[in-house]
């Protein structure tokens, strides 16, 4: 049986050491008959986008063409290969490896001695083309951002022999957002604006291809902030990210998902249907679109995780959300709150979250001090993989969709981690995820909803908290997401009506979750509680409200639900109680 690649991003280990490979290789053709050399390809975080480049670094690479049967015999490009197979020395960074501790001066020293230390391996391993003199080489390995001459000299070289260089850059954004989220945006800017050294890589870097020194460029990152903000240093490459072709060239699609499940089945791993895993492919990490063809593709690691898991315990994985997937809040939280203030940002997260979907176009390129548009702002939360098309107008507005449960709950934490941190917040999660386990098992919900809402008013009493009923069914829903037993559902569909809050158990732990919920919420204003005559019809004609909507709902589970009708002002609970 084939190992399975979790984590795995060397192409020639995978090759090499009997790891199941899904075949890429067909998009090397694709890619080569465009009419553009220098391409620019941005997907969401861990689908793939190392082993990708990997592959296409040895497919190029002069070097590796004693390898090319080893490495390729067996895969579509294998049997049908390009004329330009093994035919560039190729010079690979990936940016991730750049460290962004200390001052700007210490990360700029840190992005050259990395630049540094990728040239002297590519001199190294290509010295043979070059017949550069000791002298040269020393004075190479010496360079720095500001004579970059040196190194058109050394790609000058290989041109006079008629040899073009391929340049590879993985991961190009992530050493910059670190910049960002860890330094500020003051920092961001020294690094990619004018005089800053990212921007002049990149401008001398373009300079490399007027004549074809770097004759093929391909450039992999997550958004397209960063090239937006060093656009004039570098502005030829070609956006391919939303090409409809190569809509699954990183990620999964369906087939694909298919053919490994039947792999590893036929070697009797699972004792389950292939169909309830397909089941789980679907609802946690499916529903990745990336353009017109409307294509659904499955995130790369989550699948190689849920098998991995599946081999290691002989068993399905109890918690199918992988740790590595989570995006850190920290590289979040400027674009959604500060001075301990939430933002515009965060009301349009908290809608998608709350709806599951939302409507705009799609921008293809922005700035840092343009994210506090709502239409780039959306965009970058496409890019960041946290919405994804579902459907394209007639007038090029586009619906987006939370594509997956995986992708959900992350929303929900950011959530969280938002209200905790803008509110100070001390929230005790083991108490609640207790307190959640005695609603799903054995029907006692009021500690859990209590609670929540205790802290709500906690926020409320400590901020200036614009309160109206979505502040706090958004508190709610938050906080109620933190539980894996539940499919918790906002404006739910339940026959007549749609539910404030569903409470659905959680289909995959079958009888074991005995109690599901409806919850109604009503907002009394707090004009009508001035006096207790006033007050007292108002709270009844809500709980009479509350109560024909919940009696008209059909629940879909078949465990015993529970309708639960909640009444709050801006200042207080007014009442909460079960039909």
């Amino acid at each position: 049986m084939k190992k399975i690649p979790y984590g795995i991003s060397s192409f020639e280990k995978i090759q090499t050491e009997n790891y199941y490979y899904i075949d890429k290789t067909k998009f090397i053709e694709i890619i080569e008959n465009y009419g553009s050399v220098y391409h620019f390809f941005l997907r969401p975080r861990r689908f793939g986008k190392s082993l990708f480049v990997s592959m296409l670094h040895y497919y190029y690479d002069i070097k590796a063409k004693d390898q090319f049967n080893a490495l390729f015999g067996d895969t579509y490009i294998g049997k049908n290969p390009t004329p330009l197979r093994n035919t560039f020395p190729v010079l690979r960074f990936n940016f991730s490896m750049v460290k962004t501790f200390g001052d700007i001066s210490e990360i700029r020293t840190s992005f050259i001695k990395y630049i540094q230390s990728e040239v002297e391996y590519f001199i190294d391993k290509y010295n043979d083309l070059f017949n550069l003199t000791t002298q040269d080489i020393d004075r190479i390995k010496a360079f720095n951002l500001e004579d970059m001459d040196i190194l058109r000299d050394l790609f000058i070289k290989l041109r006079q022999k008629n040899i073009h260089s391929f340049v590879i850059i993985d991961e190009y954004d992530n050493f910059a957002n670190n910049i960002l989220t860890e330094h500020g945006e003051e920092t961001y800017i020294k690094v990619t604006h004018s005089g800053g050294f990212l921007r002049n890589f990149f401008t001398n870097l373009k300079g490399l291809t007027d004549n074809r020194e770097i004759d093929r460029l391909f450039i992999t990152g997550v958004s397209p902030l960063v090239m937006a903000d060093v656009t004039s240093g570098f502005n030829i490459g070609d956006n391919i990210s939303q090409d409809p072709q190569l809509s699954a060239m990183i990620g999964i699609n369906n087939k694909e998902a298919k053919q490994i499940l039947d792999y590893y089945n036929s070697f009797g791993i699972f004792n389950q249907s292939l169909g309830s895993i397909l089941e789980d492919f679907n609802q946690w990490y499916n529903g990745y679109s990336f353009n017109n063809k409307l294509e659904k593709i499955y995130n790369t690691i989550s699948v190689l995780y849920y098998i991995h898991q599946y081999v290691k315990t002989e068993d399905r994985p109890i918690i199918l959300t992988d740790e590595n997937m989570r995006t850190d809040y920290g590289k979040f939280r400027f674009l959604i709150a500060a001075e301990k203030k939430l933002n515009g940002n965060f009301n349009i997260l908290k809608e998608i979250a709350q709806t599951n979907q939302t409507t705009g176009t799609l921008v293809r390129s922005f700035a840092l001090n343009e994210l506090i548009d709502e239409e780039k702002f959306k965009s970058l939360l496409f890019y960041l993989g946290f919405i994804s098309i579902s459907k394209i107008q007639p007038d090029n507005e586009y619906v987006f969709t939370i594509p997956n449960k995986l992708i959900k709950i992350i929303i929900w934490e950011f959530i969280q981690k938002a209200f905790v941190d803008v509110y100070e917040l001390k929230i005790n999660q083991d108490y609640l995820k207790r307190a959640f386990k005695s609603m799903a098992l054995e029907g006692d919900w009021k500690p859990a909803l209590q609670y929540i809402i205790d802290k709500f008013y906690e926020a409320v009493s400590i901020r200036d908290f614009v309160f109206h009923e979505e502040g706090l069914k958004t508190f709610l829903l938050a906080w109620l997401n933190l539980t894996n037993l539940f499919e918790v559902c906002s404006e739910k569909e339940l026959n007549q009506g749609f539910a404030d809050i569903y409470l659905e158990p959680e289909h995959r732990f079958g009888d074991y979750v005995k109690h599901g919920y409806v919850i109604e919420l009503k907002y009394i204003k707090s004009e009508f509680l001035k006096s207790k005559k006033k007050a007292e019809p108002e709270i009844k004609h809500a709980i009479e409200s509350a109560t024909a909507q919940l009696n008209q709902y059909s629940p879909y589970s078949n465990c015993t639900t529970t309708k639960i009708i909640i009444v709050a002002s801006a200042k207080k609970l007014l009442y909460m109680e079960a039909l």
